[in-house]
């Protein structure tokens, strides 16, 4: 055989090495994306100077002077509103993004609530990436300290919810197992336990005067009778396990004195794979990317429901 390559066999041989690469391009950006939709540690948290998304707003209707504080003319006094946490607090998910460094949304949670008639959002530091180290770092320092409602939820990111979600959902592979499991282990232990105490009592410490609401995760997955969602294997033991990390979030936020306000039965029947679902599935090659496994505009406005529930006095 010749050594020197007809045309036709060359062009044959370098396909393959055209298609690697196409392939290894693909799943970098694949993968950029990912670390920016779940707010993966290693990308680093976001600077909080980011974070911080300008408050000033139009008087509300029915108040005189609308603000933090009503303005008189015997309007209702606002309270003075800060929201904390990770990407779930932010709005990733809801659209209508303010800016896409936290990716917080004019549709999530706090917004909503800030357009409630008793209360006025005056930090909103809320981000991205965020973990129970980041609030405590960086977050807290934004709240007034006459804040008299504070709003956080934080510890997925403490417990690899982007390496999950990356390796059982969207480039699945044999590590996923064992990604659960050291999530797992990370909410059991004492030291995240630890964590969320820390942060409720650095809130109060912060603001003394304030309500300190840590709302939970939703259930992202639809299951059907037989426990089984029909795209992802691993979808019921997500759930197991976001469950599990609601009631540890729950016990230590509320022995520090918070308020738990538990959403698994409000987006009941509304996970990915139901005919109603409140929370984005994962598409490939599409520009939504960033909003993949949080909750929708109508889940923010769910969350929104649920905090309105517990009695501000």
């Amino acid at each position: 055989m010749s050594r020197t390559m007809s045309s036709h066999a060359r062009h044959d041989a370098a396909v393959p090495a055209v298609h690697a690469r196409r392939v290894a391009l693909l799943a970098a950006g694949l993968l950029a994306a990912l670390t920016l939709l779940l707010g993966s540690a290693l990308a680093g948290p976001a600077d909080t100077a980011h974070a911080a998304v300008p408050m000033a707003k139009p008087d509300k209707p029915g108040k005189p002077g609308g603000g933090s504080g009503g303005g008189g003319g015997g309007g209702t006094t606002e309270l003075e509103y800060a929201a904390l946490g990770d990407s779930f607090a932010a709005g990733v998910g809801a659209g209508s993004y303010i800016e896409r460094t936290c990716y917080t949304s004019s549709k999530s949670y706090p917004k909503l609530l800030d357009g409630d008639a008793d209360k006025a959002l005056v930090a909103f530091p809320a981000c991205s990436g965020t973990d129970t180290v980041d609030v405590l770092d960086r977050q807290i320092a934004a709240i007034p300290t006459t804040a008299k409602l504070v709003t956080v939820t934080v510890g997925g990111n403490d417990v690899g919810f982007a390496d999950v979600m990356q390796n059982c959902f969207v480039l699945v592979s044999s590590s996923c197992s064992s990604k659960i499991a050291a999530g797992a282990a990370i909410a059991d232990s004492p030291e995240f336990t630890a964590s969320i105490v820390a942060v409720v009592d650095g809130i109060q410490e912060r603001a003394p005067g304030a309500k300190v609401i840590v709302a939970g995760y939703p259930l992202l997955f639809w299951e059907n009778s037989s426990g089984v969602n029909p795209k992802y294997v691993w979808a019921d033991e997500v759930n197991d396990e976001t469950v599990e990390l609601n009631d540890v979030v729950e016990a230590a936020a509320t022995s520090a004195g918070a308020v738990f306000v538990d959403v698994e039965d409000d987006f009941a029947g509304h996970g990915i794979g139901s005919s109603s679902p409140w929370i984005n599935d994962w598409k490939w090659l599409t520009t939504t990317t960033v909003n993949a496994f949080h909750p929708n505009a109508t889940g923010h406005a769910a969350y929104a429901t649920a905090i309105r529930a517990v009695p501000l006095s």
